[in-house]
Formats: structure tokens, sequence, C-alpha cells
């Protein structure tokens, strides 16, 4: 008996009888590979003489023989034209193994983005490093896997800034639902993605990945409880109150003692990328990935999941003897910003995957042009 898995085809008579293969689910990415990715991209940015958040790199190009590298990161995180910053990039794939401490310009390389919370840093190094991959945020709605990471501040367990990497579901959608005769208003600065990945002050800007280790949003906000709700608490809450940069103080907002109230919000990727002027995804060498995310085969330690890698697995960095930060001045040489190194883990049971479709096909664009 033919198999038909295995045939395309069959002749019954004279004619061609075409057997359609059963269609299979792609298999996503395990929690380790999708750290890996984040781990390699995820940057901190520190000014001099504020609060420090996080950002993720995104795209890469080349300027006069430089490798100008792209960050995409929350406004709030460099908002403030009268300091300095610096970015503390990844460990670089090559060469000398320590994070690397590059100073940027405020007025050549911080572009932000109206209307949002959302805002693109330029740095420019002689290193390697990867970049992470855009990825369809319309597909991250109620239920979805989720990851967040970014350097959070320290506190009295963790005495350093170290590389944080949680996980939950996504819990909902600011954009979703509206009631007949109400004004939507729950969308602010782009906020419109809701978990409850665990997360702390010094993680703004840093990306949410989705289970394929796309960038589908930027956190920047966590929900805090509220005693009393009034007018001047909502409009501090929406200039700042709830961003996740610092010990910031809200003096209006009577507080259950600053209490998080586990929800935390992200801007959807779509948002940013609707800011971006025709084919600048392309000029900044951004990659953009509109499929679907894969399956997961196991959100837990029962039955059927593999105890080492449960999506809720929490990573946090171990520093190497050698990946201590080390200033840079030196001039970029010309050279090209390699692919992402494969991982070595190798998730159970690899499934055959769909083509892919198109990949850099980003959506139209709206409002404001960005570059």
């Amino acid at each position: 008996m033919l198999n038909r898995y295995l045939l395309s085809g069959c002749f019954i008579g004279s004619a061609m009888v075409m057997v359609a293969s059963p269609a299979i689910a792609k298999q996503a990415l395990s929690p380790r590979e999708v750290a890996s990715i984040a781990k390699s991209t995820v940057v901190q940015i520190v000014p001099k003489d504020n609060y420090p958040g996080s950002g993720v790199i995104v795209g890469s190009y080349k300027e006069d023989g430089t490798i100008v590298y792209v960050i995409l990161t929350a406004n709030h995180v460099v908002k403030y034209n009268n300091t300095e910053y610096q970015v503390i990039t990844p460990v670089p794939l090559e060469g000398d193994r320590r994070r690397q401490k590059i100073s940027i310009s405020t007025d050549k390389d911080i572009q932000r983005l109206p209307g949002v919370d959302l805002a693109i840093v330029k740095f420019r190094s002689e290193d390697k490093f990867n970049t992470a991959t855009l990825g369809d945020s319309d597909h991250t709605n109620e239920g979805s896997g989720v990851y967040v990471s970014g350097f959070p501040n320290p506190d009295l367990a963790i005495r350093k800034r170290v590389f944080q990497f949680t996980s939950s579901l996504v819990s909902g959608r600011l954009d979703g639902d509206t009631v007949v005769g109400e004004e939507d208003t729950a969308v602010d600065d782009g906020y419109a993605i809701s978990y409850t990945a665990v997360t702390r002050a010094g993680m703004s800007g840093g990306p949410v990945f989705d289970v394929e280790g796309r960038v589908v949003g930027i956190h920047g906000r966590g929900g805090r409880e509220l005693d009393e709700i009034d007018e001047n608490s909502l409009q501090i809450a929406s200039q700042g109150g709830s961003q996740e940069t610092g010990s910031q103080s809200s003096p209006v907002i009577k507080t259950s003692s600053e209490i998080k109230t586990g929800f935390n919000l992200a801007i959807p990727i779509k948002t940013f990328l609707k800011k971006l002027a025709p084919n600048s995804i392309y000029k900044l060498g951004m990659k953009f990935d509109k499929s679907e995310p894969g399956t997961v085969l196991a959100f837990n330690n029962t039955r059927g999941g593999n105890p080492k890698d449960p999506l809720n697995t929490r990573i946090t960095e171990e520093e190497p003897a050698d990946a201590a930060v080390e200033v840079v001045n030196q001039s970029p040489k010309n050279s090209t910003p390699s692919r992402p190194a494969p991982t070595q883990v190798t998730p159970p049971r690899p499934l055959p995957t769909q083509p892919t479709p198109n990949q850099n096909t980003a959506p139209a664009p709206s409002g404001s042009r960005v570059w």
C-alpha cells in the first residue's frame, strides 16, 4: 500500500491524483534559545545624572565605512537632552569578550518618536553584535507566551545590574474591545500589551520576545495599586509615575506602599513600524518576520514538559571572569556584523516547518516619519 504521507501523488487509471501532505505546525524555540537571543542583543542605557534603562539592538548598517547599530528603547529612558548617555553593549561576538561602554551623542544619536513612548538610539562600534528580528505583534494576544528581558536596578539581594530573563503569558490587549458610548482611553503613549512577567525598575526599554525569539514589544510600565484615584493621580501616572526606570517618587498618588499589581505593559512593535518612513526598515538594517509564532510543546513541568526548560524559566546572567565592562574610544573599522550564531540547544523532536512567508514586509507607515 502506498503511504500517502510520503508520496505526493499516485496514478489511478490514466489520471494523476495529487495528495496533499498534512499541514504540520512549526515548533517554537525553547526558552534557552530565546534567552540566548536576548542575552546577545539586549543593552544597558546609562545616563550620567538620571536613572538607567535597557534597550535592544534591532538593526545595523554602514555609514561612511563605519558600522552603526540601531537600538530600540523607551523614550523616557533617554528623555533628557541636558545629560550624557552611555550604551553598555552585549558581549561582542569576536575579539575582546568584554562588554563595551560607548558614549553617544544626544543630538545625533537619539531619535524620539512622536505620540508614543519610543526612541531609536544609535551607536558606532568596530565590534560585531547580533541584531534581534522584529515580529508581528498582531499575533501577540491573550494567552500568547512572551519573554521580557533587561537590566534591572540593584536590590537588597542582587547588588549590581545583571541581565534578567523572565516569562509569562499575555494577560490582555488594551487596544482590543471597546464599549459603546464610552471614549476609548485605555492606550496611553502606545502601551497596549499587558502581561505578568516579573519586571523591575531599570528594565524599561527592554524587549518583549515571542516564543520564536522575535521582538514583539518594548517594555516600559508596571502597574501599581492606587488607594485613591483622582484626576491628578491619573495624570501623573500617565506622565511616568508607573515607568520602570528607577525609584521615581509620585507624591500626589496615594499608593499601597507602591505595591505593583503584577500587570506590566509594553508597546507593540506594529506601533513602532507605523512610525517609520517608507523603506526605513531596510535603511536601518532591520529584519521583520510577520509569520505566526510556532507551537510551544510544554508550558510547565507537568506531563509532557521538559523540566529543564519550562516556559516560566527565569534565567539570570552569571558573569564570566572576562566579561568586565571596558570603555571604548577607538574608531570603528570597516566590518560587517555577522549573522547570529546558532545555539547549541536542540529542541525535542523538531518537526518540519511550512515555508516561511515574506518576512520583510512592514506595515504601511502612518503619522510622523523617522529617518
